[in-house]
């Protein structure tokens, strides 16, 4: 099994060493691990993302582990970058800039708020899922316009606290897969939704199964911001994909997808 989602300190609310993470998956028997970390432009200050100074840092140490883990597992890096309108030049001179394996685009951000912190207004219950879901999809959609990236990250996120989206918001998301289709992205399965109130992977199994109708591919992630969570529930995960007919999963290396088999 391959873990395509692993974060690491310098996004500041991880912890553990980015050798412990791979000598984690080591231990789990998996044969990839990707770190995948986040790098986020916002108009407004953050704090939970690595700074772009600090991504040459990032991809030498990963690629230091890669070469002193050879013949046991596949380290492999990544970046997930929050999609920001405003700031899409830098976010593509960045990824241009560096050899990385995959790059993951995801949606934290909402009007320079983000959405799916624990703080938000949208997490204590302050804002409707009538009011966020078509803004989170309207985003979606201006960002696939792009293609500096090869996945989109837990697609469907804004279910993190259980408020699930209506009916005419998952058509929403049934268009964006099209989309999705259309330009040849894989979508990310994200266990990390099991640990979260909605417990369920992102995106729901309704998605994942129109997913697999529309031949879209899919890499597994965990999410994991500590050790001990890289590879979590990936039992869950196969079962999953198994009920919407995956046979494999997609890989990548230096930014070219890869088929490997689910089992």
């Amino acid at each position: 099994m391959i873990d395509y989602h692993v974060h690491t300190s310098l996004c500041n609310h991880a912890t553990g060493t980015m050798d412990q993470y791979v000598r984690a998956a080591v231990d789990k028997g998996l044969a990839t691990i990707c770190f995948l970390d986040h790098l986020t432009f916002q108009e407004a200050g953050h704090t939970n993302a690595m700074l772009p100074r600090e991504v040459p840092m990032y991809v030498n140490a990963a690629r230091r582990l890669a070469r002193e883990y050879r013949g046991r597992i596949s380290v492999r890096v990544g970046l997930e970058v929050d999609f920001s309108p405003g700031h899409v030049d830098r976010c593509i001179e960045t990824v241009n800039t560096f050899d990385l394996d995959v790059v993951g685009s995801s949606v934290h951000f909402l009007d320079g708020e983000d959405v799916v912190s624990r703080r938000s207004a949208w997490a204590s219950g302050r804002i409707s899922a009538d009011e966020i879901y078509p803004k989170y999809l309207g985003v979606l959609e201006s960002m696939l316009d792009y293609d500096y990236f090869d996945v989109i990250c837990h697609l469907d996120l804004p279910k993190k606290y259980n408020q699930r989206p209506s009916p005419s918001a998952v058509q929403g998301f049934v268009d964006v897969l099209e989309k999705i289709r259309e330009r040849d992205l894989a979508v990310e399965l994200n266990t990390s939704g099991f640990h979260y109130p909605v417990n369920e992977a992102f995106p729901s199994p309704e998605l994942l199964g129109r997913c697999a109708q529309l031949q879209i591919p899919v890499v597994v992630g965990s999410d994991a911001h500590e050790p001990e969570a890289v590879g979590r529930d990936f039992d869950r995960a196969r079962d999953l994909l198994d009920a919407a007919g995956y046979r494999h999963l997609a890989g990548f290396s230096h930014r070219r997808r890869e088929v490997v088999p689910l089992r």
